[in-house]
């Protein structure tokens, strides 16, 4: 069983067929525009394969990249190289990153902070967001909701097959713990015959609340929205976006 996001890397892409990173593109440089006009750099956390970073490039800031996984930003700076973009690339955890510079945005997306295992893990990596922010800089990120990990997905099997490459999505949800474990189970074409891999991956759902006891020493809330429409956030939300700015 390989580690999650290593061949997965290969077929991220064509699985994130309905995230309309344009739509988020439109969305971020609304905020940005709103809350911090005159933002130069941003960094972007849990970036996958850089689709978001690679658009913010291309808008004129200079950004930058992190990912745990290796085979993602090999992907990134591959897709980066191919749209003429000059993007440095972080093979780093979000718990304890460092960069060695500061940001005007930092962003996390696509529910990558639903990857902090515990609450200690999300107060690590808010920590180093604050210190890789400058004076007033702007904290945006998204979570998976509740509602979504334990209704939508939670207790699920899912599968999806594609020109070239199929997949399996079995799901379980632990109310308890807030933590969903599912098994990714891909099928790959390498060219002969289809390859099958496994990966395990877990993700924890936050309440609004315990986020916002590890974010109010540092940060205000601008905005707290559904992810996915950037309107209000409902109970049947299946994605929650927090607007933070740095106090101070």
């Amino acid at each position: 069983m390989n580690n999650p996001y290593s061949e997965f890397a290969n077929v991220y892409d064509i699985m994130q067929y309905d995230v309309d990173y344009d739509f988020w593109h439109e969305q971020i440089l609304k905020r940005i525009g709103a809350y911090r006009s005159e933002t130069k750099k941003i960094l972007e956390l849990a970036c996958g394969t850089g689709t978001m970073a690679i658009s913010l490039s291309k808008s004129g800031f200079i950004t930058e990249g992190l990912d745990l996984s290796e085979d993602m930003l090999t992907i990134a700076s591959s897709k980066a190289s191919m749209e003429k973009q000059k993007i440095k690339f972080y093979n780093q955890n979000m718990i304890d990153f460092e960069t060695r510079k500061q940001y005007d945005v930092i962003l996390c997306l696509c529910d990558g902070m639903n990857y902090l295992s515990d609450e200690e893990q999300f107060l690590s990596a808010v920590n180093q967001v604050r210190k890789h922010l400058l004076p007033g800089g702007l904290f945006i990120f998204d979570l998976s909701t509740i509602y979504k990990l334990s209704q939508v997905i939670g207790n699920s099997t899912f599968a999806e097959t594609f020109e070239h490459s199929a997949y399996i999505w079995e799901n379980e949800y632990d109310e308890e713990s807030n933590q969903l474990n599912f098994l990714l189970t891909l099928f790959v074409d390498d060219g002969s015959m289809y390859k099958r891999i496994e990966e395990y991956h877990q993700q924890r759902a936050y309440q609004i609340e315990e986020i916002k006891k590890n974010i109010e020493a540092d940060f205000e809330i601008l905005e707290l929205i559904d992810g996915d429409s950037f309107e209000a956030l409902e109970k049947t939300s299946q994605r929650m976006c927090f607007i933070l700015k740095l106090k101070g």
